[in-house]
């Protein structure tokens, strides 16, 4: 039996040539659960101990390990838009608590945040 044809195949227009900004559909499960475990870290006002947010940090890293690579990159959007969202402190909160849960996401929603802070810029939309 043959395969389908790259163009007929019914997830074709997933697969090749999606924009990134275009919606795929809704979020997987994983995606959910990793904005969920990643949610408390978010909290501004809530100083962690160093256990809760040892336990945090171990929840946060589980549901990381199980999303796919289109997920890792649409968690890293929330974040960064989150962030940005925050104001200020968006860069203090990647130092201190995302640096801490995985090096390669912090520095996604680092560039994430620099390139909208760049097209930001370049439109006037941010002040100087």
């Amino acid at each position: 039996m043959q395969p389908f044809a790259p163009s007929t195949h019914p997830n074709a227009a997933d697969c090749e040539g999606a924009d990134e900004s275009a919606p795929v559909g809704d979020a997987s499960l994983a995606l959910r659960v990793a904005q969920r475990m990643f949610a408390p870290l978010l909290e501004t006002g809530v100083r962690h101990t160093t256990f809760r947010f040892a336990q945090l940090r171990s929840g946060a890293r589980r549901a990381l390990s199980a999303l796919s690579a289109d997920d890792r990159v649409r968690l890293a959007r929330w974040l960064a838009l989150l962030c940005a969202h925050g104001g200020d402190g968006a860069h203090e909160f990647v130092d201190s608590r995302l640096l801490r849960v995985d090096a390669l996401l912090a520095a996604a929603v680092l560039a994430r945040l620099a390139t909208w802070s760049n097209g930001q810029a370049a439109r006037g939309v941010v002040a100087a």
